[in-house]
């Protein structure tokens, strides 16, 4: 059974002004991430339970949260690696 993906709006607006070769790969990784939450390539953030970032295109990453009771994937951020504020993550309501 896959996961539901939610991609709030100002997180849709960053992706779609990332360049074209990395707002690809990032629609491709968050897609596949319905069937596969937690890939091989993605790191549970350190004291953050089901809190994960995954590089995209060697200097972005893209950080998000799994809801395993309720089957969902909420996109928090896709960034330049320098421009996540991971702290923040958990009290975001974007």
């Amino acid at each position: 059974m896959s996961y539901l993906i939610e991609v709030p709006p100002p997180v849709q607006k960053e992706i779609r002004e990332l360049p074209g070769h990395v707002r690809a790969q990032a629609r491709q990784l968050i897609g596949a991430l319905a069937n596969d939450p937690r890939p091989s390539r993605s790191k549970e953030l350190r004291n953050r339970s089901n809190l994960y970032r995954i590089w995209l295109a060697g200097r972005w990453r893209i950080a998000y949260e799994v809801d395993d009771e309720q089957r969902r994937v909420r996109i928090l951020r896709v960034r330049l690696k320098e421009s996540i504020d991971y702290d923040s993550l958990a009290s975001d309501e974007s």
